[in-house]
């Protein structure tokens, strides 16, 4: 284990030894479902073609979590989130448990720890969908904000403090782990939310995605913050890999602005997202840059507290270079989405 690792086991053991006894408990199942009309881009890579069709608006999600009070201020805790697609019932990839499968042990004054399959720090309190007008979702939405760091990791132990002056601190590490979640990751999140104002930033090291060897490594920082005005909300993320490949010639910089205004009985809402990266191929060495801009503008119309209709209009245009400077492709296409979503 490197110092940041030992850091994360140590503070979890020392928050959390000594025996308590169980005093109540609870259990709650919650879910989406959330399909739309599309029409949108097939693939900019290689046409500005679009296709209409019946489309997940967001990942289809059912959630099992629950809390048992241990007593003395203290309380274990546990999630597990299967995600899927609405528009066929598949599994949404390989993971059935794909967006949380963890157990964790809380105290109101030392704080939290976590085990199992869990958002890393950049998902988790840097760049997620609380610094994204779309909250990451809807076909307007603008996801893809970690860069290239991952966005789970699997067998991770995450510890955050209690929240104090408005600020909270988390280590999280994931020696061990999938290929496609990285492994020897570890990193650190800061957090800052008091009143209208929240700010976060992260830092993660984690295993390059396309190599094996724990020695090469990539790096990923992050910076979100949102401002409540009442009348518009804005937001913005900013996240960067460097370190990329084999020989470290690699890198992605991802960037999102975003307000969201309360407009008649619902919200407009309007996402920009801009990303840079310096591509790696399969063999570690420089393949050439891709750039790609995204414009979505939308409107939530809340039917009941747990129903919805999203509109959707999208801008995109995705730009290539080949490993000599020279542009290899230049397409854009415009997209829109009529969505229903309910929430249980």
């Amino acid at each position: 284990m490197n110092k940041m690792q030992l850091a994360v086991v140590a503070a979890a053991a020392a928050a959390f030894c000594g025996a308590v006894q169980a005093q109540a408990s609870n259990v709650t199942v919650y879910g989406r479902v959330d399909l739309g009309v599309r029409k949108a881009p097939v693939n900019l890579l290689t046409s500005g073609d679009t296709a209409t069709s019946l489309a997940d608006s967001s990942t289809g999600r059912i959630g099992f979590m629950g809390t048992e009070d241990l007593g003395g201020g203290n309380s274990a805790y546990f999630q597990l989130e299967h995600r899927f697609l609405g528009v066929s019932g598949m599994v949404d990839g390989n993971v059935f448990w794909k967006d949380k499968a963890w157990v964790g042990l809380a105290s109101k004054t030392l704080g939290k720890v976590q085990l199992g399959r869990q958002s890393s720090p950049a998902d988790n309190l840097g760049v997620n969908g609380r610094f994204e007008a779309f909250g990451g979702d809807s076909y307007a939405g603008n996801g893809s904000r970690t860069a290239r760091g991952a966005a789970k990791w699997d067998g991770a132990v995450y510890y955050t403090t209690p929240k104090l002056a408005g600020f909270t601190g988390g280590l999280a590490m994931a020696p061990r782990g999938s290929a496609a979640t990285r492994h020897d990751a570890a990193g650190f999140h800061l957090d800052y939310a008091m009143g209208k104002l929240v700010l976060a930033t992260t830092y993660q090291v984690e295993q390059d995605a396309i190599f094996t060897t724990a020695s090469n490594s990539m790096k990923t920082a992050t910076l979100a913050g949102a401002y409540d005005l009442g009348f518009v909300r804005p937001s913005f993320t900013y996240a960067r890999t460097n370190d990329l490949g084999q020989n470290d010639q690699g890198s992605s910089t991802v960037f999102t602005v975003g307000a969201r205004i309360p407009a008649g009985p619902g919200e407009a809402r309007v996402s920009f997202r801009r990303i840079d990266e310096e591509r790696i191929n399969n063999a570690g060495t420089f393949a050439g840059d891709r750039d790609s801009d995204r414009l979505g503008i939308g409107y939530h119309y809340p039917l009941s507290k747990r129903t919805s209709i999203n509109l959707s209009a999208v801008r995109e245009q995705l730009k290539s270079f080949n490993a000599a400077g020279a542009q290899a492709t230049d397409f854009s296409a415009n997209g829109y989405e009529v969505a229903v979503r309910h929430n249980f």
